[in-house]
């Protein structure tokens, strides 16, 4: 943890993990988007933004370390860390442990939203954000892959082996399920409509708009199809509402969902394409970009060898192959971890003016722990940077 102005603090409290499994019915989670970092990629859209007024000033001081690593949620003054298939809930002012949830076979990011945290990976399951007891559980049935959950509009929205599934977030109850969804392809001397089954990595399922997008695996197809696609779903039934077939040849792995576009990162490609969500028209096509944050109809998207906005009204960007990592938008700055690859300078977090690509400030460690800060996660909530160092939690 890295914050603004903090005492240097590092978390060494333990308590004990809650075991319960009662299926009983929490308070109703938010029906808005939960503050702070709730979810994979941050938001229920996997944008990767946060508000804030005055977007992030120069961080001062490591205020802690925890002894482990792995994805994790941030939200009202609290830390949930999925490692090794527990989760470790810690205070977020000093790192101090509050509860481990062990046992439940979790995988992936957390998601948070009211006094629940859930998690997917053998089971789908919601757990009290106070204690870690399980409130309840529902089983994937052995999924090998499995998304991390989306917590919206009272539901859990998880992926696993190409089942999309909704479940409710009170009571575990399942309100509906996809194995497939028919995608018209309209390609000359092809099939005119082909049955998709559901990518089931972390990240491939948002909502945005009231609306539950979800990437389609063409290599779950019924033809085996050489490209992906996008679908919209109602959160309420799981009715498609609109498909959208990707460019030729493209294959994703990760979505990011705002009201105003869709930002689909294909990594074979290294590229990301930006959708209009309404008409599905293809907006633009970002070269040498592989993931993206994204408000509006703007995203910054990081390659092997470029920081660069898009849609901007002067696009900037800022290159230097392999060195900057994931970014995150936090207000009008971007924030993203840096490691140069000569292995002698110290580790960086760099925030950049989300406007122009100015620099506004640098922070650097006492020490270098990143051979490559490429896939380095920058999360923040709301003055704190938190970042995966040295098999730390930081």
């Amino acid at each position: 943890m890295i914050v603004s102005s903090a005492a240097l603090a590092t978390g060494t409290a333990l308590a004990a993990a809650g075991t319960s499994s009662a299926k009983e019915s929490p308070a109703t989670p938010d029906a808005t988007e939960p503050s702070g970092w709730s979810s994979h990629g941050g938001t229920i859209g996997n944008c990767r933004c946060v508000p804030s007024s005055d977007g992030l000033r120069r961080p001062n001081e490591v205020a802690w370390r925890y002894d482990r690593s792995g994805p994790a949620a941030v939200v009202e003054d609290a830390v949930y860390l999925q490692t090794d298939g527990e989760v470790h809930s810690l205070a977020a002012s000093d790192g101090s442990r509050r509860w481990i949830a062990d046992g439940i076979g979790a995988s992936g990011t957390p998601a948070v939203s009211g006094d629940r945290v859930y998690v997917a990976g053998e089971a789908v399951a919601a757990l009290e954000a106070e204690t870690g007891d399980v409130r309840w559980s529902e089983s994937l049935g052995g999924a090998e892959s499995v998304s991390s959950p989306v917590v919206a509009l009272s539901a859990v929205y998880a992926s696993a082996d190409g089942v999309l599934r909704a479940f409710d977030a009170h009571t575990g109850d399942l309100r509906w399920e996809r194995e497939t969804v028919d995608v018209r392809l309209d390609a000359e001397g092809g099939p005119g409509e082909v049955a998709y089954g559901f990518h089931s990595s972390d990240g491939t399922v948002a909502v945005a708009d009231g609306t539950v997008w979800a990437l389609l695996d063409g290599a779950r197809s019924e033809s085996g199809i050489d490209v992906d696609a996008a679908v919209a779903l109602d959160p309420a039934t799981g009715r498609t509402l609109r498909t959208i077939r990707l460019p030729s040849g493209r294959a994703a792995n990760g979505l990011a969902a705002t009201e105003d576009a869709l930002f689909v990162e294909t990594p074979g490609e290294e590229g990301i394409v930006v959708l209009d969500p309404a008409s599905g028209a293809v907006v633009d096509t970002v070269s040498d970009a592989l993931h993206s944050a994204a408000v509006g109809d703007l995203a910054v998207t990081h390659g092997r060898h470029t920081l660069s906005s898009t849609g901007a009204d002067a696009p900037w960007n800022d290159r230097e192959a392999h060195a900057y990592g994931k970014p995150t938008i936090v207000g009008d700055v971007v924030v993203v971890a840096h490691s140069r690859g000569d292995r002698t300078s110290a580790d960086e977090l760099v925030g950049f003016d989300l406007e122009d690509g100015a620099e506004r400030w640098r922070f650097a460690f006492d020490d270098r722990h990143w051979s490559d800060g490429f896939p380095i996660d920058a999360i923040v909530d709301g003055e704190t940077v938190y970042v995966d160092r040295g098999g730390e939690f930081t």
